[in-house]
C-alpha cells in the first residue's frame, strides 16, 4: 500500500511536470486563436493554471521584469511538493 501510493504521488507529479513543460513549449507556436495549437495551448494553460497562477503572483513580486518565470517557478513547487510528500509518506506509513 506505501509502495502504490508513493508511486502514485510521482506519477501525479511527473504529469503535472510534462503538462507544464508542454505548455511553456507550445506558448512559443501559438499563431492565433483559430488554430489546432491554441486550443490544446488553452486546455493546457486551464489545466495548469491553479498552479501557475501562484507563481506568477511571486514572479511580480520579485520583479522579473518582461520575462514570466512562473512556469519555471511551478516546476520547482512541483518538484519540491512530490519530495515532501513522498518523504511524509516513508515517515507515516
Amino acid at each position: 500500500m506505501k509502495y502504490l501510493l508513493i508511486n502514485a504521488v510521482s506519477w501525479f507529479a511527473d504529469i503535472l511536470i510534462f503538462l507544464l513543460l508542454a505548455r511553456a513549449i507550445l506558448s512559443w507556436f501559438i499563431a492565433g486563436r483559430y488554430n489546432t495549437v491554441y486550443r490544446i495551448y488553452e486546455v493546457l494553460c486551464n489545466v495548469t493554471e491553479p498552479i501557475v497562477a501562484p507563481c506568477r503572483r511571486l514572479s511580480m513580486r520579485l520583479n522579473t521584469g518582461m520575462l514570466d518565470l512562473s512556469v519555471f517557478f511551478a516546476f520547482f513547487l512541483v518538484s519540491f511538493a512530490r519530495t515532501i510528500i513522498i518523504m511524509l509518506l516513508r515517515i507515516v506509513l
